[in-house]
């Protein structure tokens, strides 16, 4: 629409001087006369009003976007004009997003530059392009409008929650008194590579006493040990049909790619290897364990766009492929999900059989809905049937841990907000417990 609601509204008050005409029999000339200035008015408005094509217009964001977390776009625009502009702008944003504050309003100063921000919240990995913007404004005068559109499409990735390293990782490695970039917390008497030598404090363990600094220095000395690095830790990511139940609207998949990201980020700065694989009935993807920076971008455009498939997961192939490409002892962190006692058997006996040079972590992610239900109040049918199929799933989960437990396999089952954090604290518990 061309016309302002000033406009409009001026338009309208035109009923005042015609009635007031009508008094004298002038209302006819009052009406045109009215009309003819206003509409004049509006011309005028019009042409002064300076084009979009004085107008630049980008947009302003990160190449790398986390799911499920607020992202911040921003939208720039240049006035090249001689009049302030009050602009309204949205941009086209791809499916799978959620946004806050979709139309930004940006007040841009002649011959300056300006920015607004609004948010969006990526449900999904993956690449989506983000299309046209489109502005509109008030004339100088505020009686016309004018509205374009910018060309300036770009197709953005959606990483898991890269937030969540920031967020969870320091908190995780200052726990654990481990390293955090360069700066080195240390864990003496623990670990089995020598680090330095010190003074005898009390509670420290007698095995580790040097006797020849000792006897040198008159006083007793310890060795300190710091954990062992170089360590091997493969990521196994099941992308079957299991992976593909939600919880609070969420793939299991997702969040276990979110928790390998972190897990991946802590290793490598601990100064481990890591690789990973994703697998469902094949081996889809597949990255030797190394380190460093690179390693970790490798490990993150490998994993950002992953997808689930309704298929059944094979995990004699996915071990007998680790075998033939992994012969160094490594920590096998499998993110799966197992529905009965029957798979969890024979996931065991391949692990014992195939992979009994590694040491597997099986991980999985408890729904606590199932609890809510086998634990709440019954008042019907319905719910007599729900909670005692909450109470037979409840059970055959445990079964499933009872299994791995008797095969000496370690397992982290937990809820879903608890799962990153939980994932890598097991990895430095096991760690610190010299387990790998």
């Amino acid at each position: 629409m061309l016309f302002s609601k000033r406009f409009l509204a001026l338009l309208a008050s035109g009923i005042v001087p015609v009635i007031i005409a009508s008094f004298i029999g002038l209302e006819l000339y009052a009406f045109l006369i009215y009309n003819i200035i206003i509409f004049s008015l509006f011309i005028v408005d019009f042409r002064i009003t300076p084009d979009t094509n004085l107008l630049c217009v980008e947009r302003v964001c990160q190449e790398k976007l986390s799911m499920g977390t607020e992202n911040e776009i921003g939208i720039n625009i240049r006035n090249n004009s001689g009049y302030a502009l009050d602009i309204e702008a949205i941009d086209e944003v791809p499916e799978y997003m959620k946004t806050r504050n979709s139309i930004v309003t940006i007040r841009v100063a002649p011959h300056y530059e300006a920015v607004g921000n609004y948010y969006v919240v990526p449900e999904k990995r993956g690449e989506f392009k983000f299309g046209k913007i489109h502005v509109r404004y008030k004339g100088v005068m505020g009686l016309c409008m004018k509205k374009g559109f910018f060309d300036v499409e770009n197709t953005y990735k959606v990483y898991p929650n890269l937030k969540d390293l920031s967020k969870y990782g320091l908190a995780a490695i200052k726990k654990s008194q481990l390293i955090q970039g360069i700066k080195k917390n240390k864990s003496f008497g623990i670990g089995t590579e020598f680090e330095s030598l010190r003074e005898y404090i009390e509670g420290d363990d007698y095995r580790n006493i040097n006797w020849m600094a000792t006897a040198r220095a008159n006083k007793f000395i310890v060795n300190t040990y710091e954990h062992e690095r170089n360590q091997q830790i493969m990521i196994m990511l099941d992308s079957s049909r299991v992976m593909n139940s939600e919880i609070n609207h969420i793939k299991k998949l997702d969040y276990s790619i979110n928790a390998a990201f972190l897990l991946a980020d802590v290793a490598l700065k601990k100064g481990d290897n890591a690789g990973v694989m994703v697998f469902d009935n094949t081996v889809k993807r597949f990255i030797k364990p190394g380190k460093g920076m690179g390693q970790f971008q490798l490990i993150a455009e490998n994993l950002y766009n992953v997808q689930e498939n309704f298929v059944t997961a094979d995990y004699v192939a996915a071990l007998t492929y680790l075998n033939r490409n992994q012969k160094r002892r490594c920590l096998l962190c499998i993110f799966t999900e197992l529905f009965n006692a029957d798979e969890a058997f024979q996931l065991a006996s391949a692990l014992k059989g195939l992979a009994r040079q590694h040491i597997p972590l099986i991980i999985t992610i408890k729904d606590m809905r199932l609890y809510d239900y086998a634990e709440g109040n019954v008042e019907d049918t319905k719910g007599i049937y729900t909670q005692v199929a909450a109470m037979k799933l409840i059970s055959e989960r445990e079964k499933i841990k009872k299994i791995f437990n008797d095969s000496s396999i370690a397992v982290v089952d937990v809820p879903p907000d608890k799962l990153s954090i939980e994932v890598v604290n097991k990895y430095l518990s096991m760690k610190s417990m010299m387990q790998i």
